[in-house]
């Protein structure tokens, strides 16, 4: 893998948040947890600028989001979780760190019936968008 301009703290918030998210739905879970992770490089074209990213792929086999859930999980304060654990901003601050401080993307996809895999795009070089 290539080095990245990043803010490195930032960055392992953002993995650490995604993470600690899968620990508490496996924790949950009968069968064994499984989490996977998955890096590679990435080069695209878009709107005529060619790109180098690095992309940072996160799977786990918990039950899944619902569709309902996944369209707000990157708003500030919401949260699935009980009263007293967790404050339902992980998410918000991870999506702002990806997208406004990386020029870069976080997505979520999932099949509510199992599995969910968070997708994390950064430009090797800062400013390359």
């Amino acid at each position: 893998m290539p080095n990245v301009e990043c803010y490195a703290s930032q960055l392992n918030q953002v993995f650490m948040n995604i993470i600690a998210n899968a620990i508490d739905v496996l924790e949950e879970q009968e069968i064994p947890g499984i989490i996977t992770i998955k890096t590679e490089i990435h080069h695209y074209s878009e709107k005529g600028v060619d790109r180098d990213c690095v992309k940072i792929s996160i799977y786990d086999n918990g039950r899944g989001i619902p569709d309902s859930v996944q369209k707000r999980i990157f708003d500030p304060f919401f949260t699935t979780k009980p009263v007293g654990k967790g404050t339902g901003l992980g998410l918000s601050i991870s999506h702002q760190i990806i997208v406004e401080k990386h020029q870069g993307e976080l997505k979520c996809k999932s099949n509510p019936n199992g599995g969910t895999l968070f997708e994390i795009l950064i430009p090797v070089k800062a400013n390359s968008r």
